[in-house]
């Protein structure tokens, strides 16, 4: 397998406000790496309040700015979490988070290498989550969590962005063309405006 994509897994068109940030896992402990996590998806949040395209020039009111905010920010945690967390070590392939705005949507995607056995244990549980309800699945691995039953891929994260927030979640799994059994896994997270708890669009 080359590449495949599952979900709502959409190529975004680059014409629209955007940032992106990567890092390689070589050039700092990853341990060091994660104690910045949260930072680094406060700052997405606070690009994403203040870079949001509106209609005219009036900026989102005070309440839908922080509903906002606070979406984009769990979901770039969340994202760049379970990105460090099954990245492949020891393998220079950059974990990159890429962050899209236009007038009704917020994409973010984040992408990081990963060994082809893990790889197809993600696909597995994509299927799951593409095949279920995520409500019913968020119910199932927070019962397993509490009793102590450890899943093979953290799943609570993702769920959440579809259950609580509306997201609408696409990976694509990329063969690295000089890497062997490693892989590229790139999931992306669509929140449409309207979707936003608490928020009208």
């Amino acid at each position: 397998m080359t590449s495949q994509t599952l979900g709502s897994y959409v190529e975004r068109s680059g014409e629209n406000e955007y940032l992106t940030l990567a890092f390689s896992p070589l050039s700092a402990p990853l341990r060091s790496r994660w104690r910045n996590n949260g930072l680094s998806a406060d700052f997405l949040g606070d690009y994403v309040t203040t870079f949001l395209p509106t209609q005219g020039s009036v900026a989102p009111a005070g309440t839908r700015s922080n509903e906002i905010r606070h979406a984009v920010t769990y979901i770039a945690n969340e994202l760049l979490e379970n990105a460090m967390k099954y990245h492949e070590r020891e393998v220079d392939i950059p974990i990159r988070i890429h962050l899209e705005l236009t007038g009704d949507c917020i994409a973010v995607s984040v992408s990081n290498g990963i060994s082809g056995e893990q790889a197809r244990s993600y696909q597995a549980f994509v299927k799951r989550v593409l095949g279920g309800d995520a409500g019913d699945l968020l119910v199932k691995q927070q019962e397993e969590s509490a009793r102590g039953i450890e899943s093979t891929t953290s799943g609570l994260g993702l769920l959440t962005m579809i259950s609580d927030y509306g997201a609408q979640l696409g990976w694509r799994f990329d063969a690295h063309p000089a890497q062997g059994e490693v892989m590229t896994v790139t999931t992306n997270a669509v929140l449409p405006l309207k979707d936003v708890p608490g928020v009208a669009a």
